[in-house]
């Protein structure tokens, strides 16, 4: 029987927000097997915290611009969702950024503590422009995995203002295999893995919880536990249901056309659904060929992309 257990894990490069890991040697075509596999949990199911809710002093809506404060609450709030955290409590906490002197605002104004910390101190937020300005807000902070989104979600606490929130911590993941010798065989794997964090996960530790998130879910072939199972709704066959909350990495666009797409604010499939092929299409470095990709993909899964 092959022991396919039987390989040595060496890092390559690493620091915090980057890490490249070689595994090896690996019984041939175990290199795409576990590549493929590692890097889909990566992207899609480790757990990370962000800002879900946010409530600023003075300010009873959304689109409200405080005294003082030279980026109205929109622009703030859109930089807030760039704020990183590490937590790993499952309950919701509440931190409060305060700034009452004038001059730029990072997260650094953050009040963490040692069970929830700023990962992006030196993330910008505002900017005072006036000595009688100030920022002052409470900042709930939940974990969770993937991508919410803000709406159809209500808040029964008035000026509560609630986020679009990208939990995974995972900006990106690569794999490559190359051929190996195993003695006098040189029919051997060897993979290496990337990973680039958002600083609040070391690459390392993201690695081996995606390993143990797939132990665990292959233990069910092996070794079968009964549990009980929540209610199923069944969909019209017709209809491809698939979930909208992954990076647009998924669709394995160039990787310079994945970084527009980014950078422009369209970090997930369901922001290109909602935005749609016109508005996308405007992004700087997003052309015609790099549209129909997408919507050729989105057709796949049984989206009407327009």
């Amino acid at each position: 029987m092959i022991d396919t257990s039987k390989f040595h894990i060496k890092t390559v490069k690493a620091d915090s927000k980057y890490g490249k890991f070689e595994l090896s040697p690996l019984y041939k075509g175990f290199g795409h097997t576990i590549g493929n596999s590692l890097r889909r949990i990566l992207l899609i199911i480790i757990p990370g915290s962000a800002i879900t809710k946010v409530k600023f002093d003075g300010a009873d809506h959304l689109f409200t611009t405080l005294q003082g404060v030279k980026e109205d609450l929109v622009d703030i709030s859109l930089n807030l969702k760039k704020v990183k955290f590490v937590y790993k409590q499952n309950e919701p906490i509440v931190l409060k950024l305060s700034k009452s002197t004038k001059g730029i605002v990072t997260a650094a104004d953050i009040t963490d503590n040692d069970i929830c910390k700023v990962a992006n101190p030196d993330q910008y937020i505002a900017t005072i422009t006036d000595s009688k300005g100030s920022l002052n807000a409470e900042l709930t902070i939940e974990r969770g995995v993937g991508y919410t989104l803000a709406k159809g979600q209500k808040s029964d606490v008035i000026g509560e203002i609630i986020l679009d929130a990208t939990f995974t911590p995972v900006v990106k993941a690569n794999y490559s295999v190359e051929s190996t010798r195993l003695g006098k065989k040189n029919d051997h794997d060897k993979l290496f893995m990337e990973i680039w964090t958002d600083g609040s996960i070391d690459p390392l530790e993201a690695l081996k919880r995606a390993a143990k998130d797939l132990i665990v879910s292959l233990s069910q072939i092996v070794d079968p536990k009964e549990f009980e199972e929540e209610e199923t709704v069944t969909i019209g066959a017709n209809l491809n249901v698939f979930n909208t909350n992954v990076s647009v990495e998924e669709i394995e666009l160039p990787l310079r056309v994945t970084n527009a797409l980014k950078k422009a604010g369209f970090e997930t499939i369901e922001n290109l659904i909602q935005a749609g092929s016109v508005e996308v299409k405007k992004a700087k470095n997003v052309g015609e060929k790099s549209i129909t990709i997408i919507n050729d993909w989105l057709k796949e899964k049984g989206v009407d992309w327009k």
